[in-house]
C-alpha cells in the first residue's frame, strides 16, 4: 500500500512540474482509460525480461553502470505468447537514416513481419534531415498515423503532445494493466518517470545507457611521454598531451597530436567537463539557486586550460572541422561512443587499420587530483506515441499496443532477433561467435520496423574481438559510474517553454563563444560579458521556468 501511494505521489509531482511547458492543452488528448488528465493512476509495473542463457562477464549494482557481457546468447527465448492480430492495418510515421525499405511485394522480410504481427503494417518513412518539417506537416493535416516516432527534445515533436495529437496512455498502462504487454513492461519505473509529460504517460520510451561515451587513448603514443597512461591531474594531462604533439609522427609516418578532434557539448568537450568537474548544464549552487554551467568558476578554468592547449600546439589545427575526412592525424586521446569502441569495428579494428598503433580505454582524472565528475544521460531515449484518435477505440488501442509490444521485444528474444536481423540465410548468418552478421545484399529490405523502441536487458555487450579489453573497459566505466550524478532537471527538460523555442539559438551562442575562446578569436576575459548576453537572450527566462518546475516538483 505504501508503494502504491508513493507512485501516485510521484505522478502528481511530475504533473505539476511539467505543467509549465504543456499547459492545459495536453488534456485534449484521448485518455485510454477514460480518466481526465491529472487523475490517479499507478506507474506501470516493472516486469524484467527473461534471463539470458549466458552469464555476464561482470555484474554491478553501481548507479549508472550496467552489466558487461562478452558472449552472445546460444538460444533465444520467446517473449510474446499471443495470437496474431485481427488482420487490420496499423500505420506508423518513422525515421529513416538511409534508403527506405523495398516495397512490400518485393520484400520477404516485410511480408513475414506482417504474418507475425497479424496485421498489415504500413509505415511512412521520413528521412532524418526533413523529419521535423514532415512531422509538423503531419500534425497540421490532422491525419496522425497509429504509431509516431517522437523525439521529445525537439520543439516540433513536443508540440504534438501539447496539441493533443497523441493518446494519454496512463490508465491503459497503469499498474498491472501493462502486464498484458510484457515487453512494454520491461522498463523500470525511473524510465517512465523521467519521460512523463504533464505527469502523464504519452510516450513509450526506449531504454538507454546512462553512460554512452568514454575516452580512449593511443598507448603507443602516451607510453613515450614522461607521464604515461595515468596522469593524476589537469597539469599532468596537459604535459602528456603536449609531449605527444612533440613526437610529430607515429607508426607509418602518421602525423600525431595530443588531440585531433573537438566539438561542443555533448561532444568531445564533455570529457574536459568531466576533468574540470563543471557539472550539468543547469545545476544548483551552494545556496540552492539554479545556475548555468558557464556561470561557474570550474567552467572558466576549463576554458583557460583548453585555450592554452590550443595555443601550445596540443590540438591538430583542423580539430574543429565539421568534415570528418579533414582529420587524418592520430591523437593521444579520443572521445568515442561506447557501442563503437566495444563493437566489431572498435579497438581491435583500429589497431588492424594502423599497424603499430595500440589502444586502450582511458580513466580521466579530476583537474585537482581528485576524481572526475560525470553527468549521466536522461534514462530514456527516443520514443513512440499512439494516435489519440486511434486510441478512442479500446480494441483498436489493444491491437496497436500488441504491435508495439512485438517491436519492443528485448535482447535475447526470438522476436528481437527477427526484428533487428531478419530471416536467417537471407538477411543474416551466425558467425563463429554466435552473432548475427548482416547480408549486405538484402539490407534494404530491413528498416520497415523502426519505431524507436528498445526494452529489457540494457547491458554493455562487448564483441568477442573486444574481449581482450574487457577488464580495462570495466575499470574505466565503473570509475565513470562511481563518480557520476543525475542532472537536477532530469524528467523536467521540457518544463521550460523558452528552452523549447530558443534552445537551439542559445546553444549556438554558447558554442560560438566557447570555440572562439579556445582558438583565440575570443578572450576568456569576455566570459562575464558573454554570460550577461546569454542570460539576456533567453537564459534568464529558462532559469526562471526551470526554477519554478523544480519548486513544483518538490526538488
Amino acid at each position: 500500500m505504501a508503494e502504491l501511494s508513493r507512485r501516485k505521489l510521484l505522478g502528481a509531482a511530475g504533473a505539476a512540474a511539467a505543467a509549465t511547458a504543456l499547459g492545459s492543452t495536453a488534456a485534449c488528448s484521448g485518455s485510454a482509460g477514460g480518466g481526465a488528465t491529472g487523475g490517479d493512476y499507478d506507474m506501470p509495473t516493472f516486469q524484467p525480461a527473461p534471463d539470458l542463457d549466458v552469464q555476464p562477464y561482470y555484474s554491478t549494482e553501481t548507479p549508472g553502470m550496467e552489466n558487461v557481457y562478452t558472449e552472445y546468447p546460444k538460444t533465444y527465448f520467446k517473449s510474446v505468447e499471443r495470437e496474431p492480430g485481427s488482420g487490420g492495418t496499423v500505420t506508423s510515421f518513422q525515421l529513416t537514416w538511409g534508403d527506405p525499405s523495398k516495397p512490400l511485394d518485393e520484400n520477404p522480410y516485410w511480408q513475414e513481419l506482417n504474418e507475425r504481427l497479424g496485421v498489415s503494417f504500413e509505415p511512412q518513412f521520413v528521412p532524418q534531415p526533413v523529419f521535423d518539417q514532415k512531422f509538423a506537416t503531419m500534425l497540421a493535416s490532422g491525419d496522425v498515423p497509429d504509431l509516431v516516432f517522437v523525439n521529445d527534445q525537439s520543439a516540433v515533436n513536443l508540440q504534438g503532445i501539447r496539441d493533443g495529437a497523441f493518446a494519454d496512455l496512463s490508465e491503459a498502462l497503469s499498474g498491472d494493466n501493462i502486464l498484458k504487454w510484457p515487453n512494454l513492461a520491461a522498463r523500470k519505473e525511473e524510465i517512465w518517470q523521467a519521460s512523463l509529460k504533464d505527469g502523464r504517460i504519452y510516450q513509450i520510451p526506449s531504454i538507454v545507457w546512462n553512460l554512452t561515451n568514454l575516452p580512449t587513448m593511443r598507448t603507443d603514443l602516451v607510453d613515450q611521454t614522461s607521464i604515461g597512461r595515468a596522469p593524476k591531474d589537469a597539469d599532468e594531462l596537459f604535459t602528456m598531451l603536449k609531449e605527444v604533439s612533440a613526437l610529430g609522427s607515429g607508426p607509418g609516418g602518421q602525423k600525431v597530436y595530443g588531440l585531433n578532434k573537438f566539438d561542443a557539448h555533448p561532444g568531445t568537450v564533455s570529457m574536459f567537463q568531466r576533468l574540470f568537474k563543471t557539472g550539468p548544464e543547469w545545476q544548483l549552487n551552494g545556496d540552492g539557486d539554479l545556475v548555468h554551467m558557464v556561470q561557474t568558476e570550474n567552467y572558466k578554468m576549463m576554458l583557460e586550460w583548453l585555450a592554452r592547449a590550443w595555443a601550445e600546439g596540443i590540438f591538430d589545427p583542423v580539430s574543429m572541422s565539421p568534415t570528418p575526412t579533414d582529420i587524418v592525424s592520430g591523437a593521444a586521446l579520443r572521445y568515442d561512443p561506447v557501442g563503437g569502441a566495444i563493437g566489431a569495428t572498435g579497438l581491435s579494428q583500429w589497431e588492424a587499420d594502423l599497424p603499430g598503433a595500440t589502444y586502450d580505454f582511458f580513466d580521466m582524472p579530476g583537474f585537482d587530483g581528485s576524481a572526475q565528475l560525470v553527468v549521466r544521460n536522461i534514462p530514456y531515449g527516443k520514443s513512440t506515441c499512439v494516435s489519440a484518435k486511434a486510441a478512442e477505440d479500446e480494441d483498436r488501442l489493444t491491437e496497436i499496443l500488441n504491435v508495439l509490444d512485438y517491436f519492443s521485444a528485448p535482447f535475447g528474444s526470438e522476436e528481437a532477433l527477427f526484428v533487428a536481423s531478419g530471416q536467417p540465410g537471407r538477411h543474416y548468418e551466425f558467425d563463429e561467435f554466435g552473432m548475427p552478421v548482416t547480408n549486405m545484399d538484402n539490407i534494404t529490405e530491413l528498416g520497415v520496423q523502426y519505431v524507436g523502441l528498445t526494452s529489457g536487458d540494457n547491458s554493455y555487450r562487448l564483441h568477442p574481438k573486444a574481449a581482450p579489453w574487457a577488464d580495462s573497459f570495466v575499470a574505466v566505466m565503473e570509475a565513470l559510474a562511481q563518480n557520476s550524478i543525475a542532472r537536477p532537471l532530469e524528467g523536467l527538460e521540457s518544463a521550460s517553454q523558452t528552452f523549447v523555442t530558443k534552445g537551439a539559438q542559445l546553444k549556438q551562442l554558447w558554442t560560438d563563444f566557447e570555440t572562439g575562446v579556445i582558438t583565440g578569436r575570443e578572450s576568456v576575459d569576455d566570459l562575464e560579458s558573454f554570460v550577461s548576453n546569454y542570460m539576456a537572450q533567453g537564459g534568464t527566462q529558462v532559469k526562471d521556468e526551470y526554477t519554478q518546475a523544480l519548486k513544483d516538483a518538490g526538488k
